[in-house]
């Protein structure tokens, strides 16, 4: 894509996911544990410069998960109450790298302060107890989608790319095709 291409979808796009990643509180976070197996659970969150922060205790199944396979997929999805289309539902994912924030380090005050900020006094108690653990969730490469045929890539610093599809969605051949633009999806 050419230079001012990119500016232009930039230009348009980052906000778009900044705002929709505000108007999010939580992350559907998938992780695996150990031997494989899948997990899928949810955790609020507080993003700062160099990651998404979650407070989780260790008690709960994705926190293990974490701790043994620091890999994990995030995604924050558009409300099913206002989306236009289930099928197609607003959508920004990650892979990400997960790491241990140590209790009490710079790092954890400042995730802890903005995860207080965000949801107030039930983090001083939570992050009082010593099975909770702090993890940053550093995005690799991502994807936002805004609908049928409307996906873009997104770094983990929200730079915004065109995702470049092989091949779309067809109708299925039975004899019965109408072949008018009002047909496709």
């Amino acid at each position: 894509m050419n230079e001012v291409k990119q500016e232009r979808l930039q230009s348009r796009l980052g906000p778009e996911i900044k705002e929709f990643r505000e108007g999010c509180l939580t992350l559907q976070l998938a992780t695996v544990d150990i031997n494989g197996k899948p997990n899928v659970s949810y955790a609020p969150f507080a993003l700062l410069d160099d990651g998404y922060y979650v407070l989780i205790s260790q008690i709960a199944k994705h926190a293990r998960n974490l701790l043994e396979n620091p890999q994990v997929s995030l995604m924050m999805i558009e409300d099913e109450t206002t989306a236009k289309t289930l099928y197609a539902r607003k959508r920004l994912t990650f892979e990400a790298d997960v790491s241990v924030v140590e209790r009490n380090s710079d790092r954890w005050l400042l995730a802890v302060a903005a995860l207080r900020d965000r949801f107030g006094e039930i983090i001083d108690g939570l992050s009082g107890l010593e099975d909770f653990v702090l993890f940053r969730l550093a995005p690799t490469q991502g994807l936002f989608v805004k609908g049928f045929g409307k996906a873009f890539q997104v770094s983990g610093d929200d730079l915004v790319d065109f995702v470049h599809l092989e091949q779309g969605h067809r109708r299925i051949k039975d004899g019965s095709e109408i072949e008018t633009p009002t047909d496709k999806l």
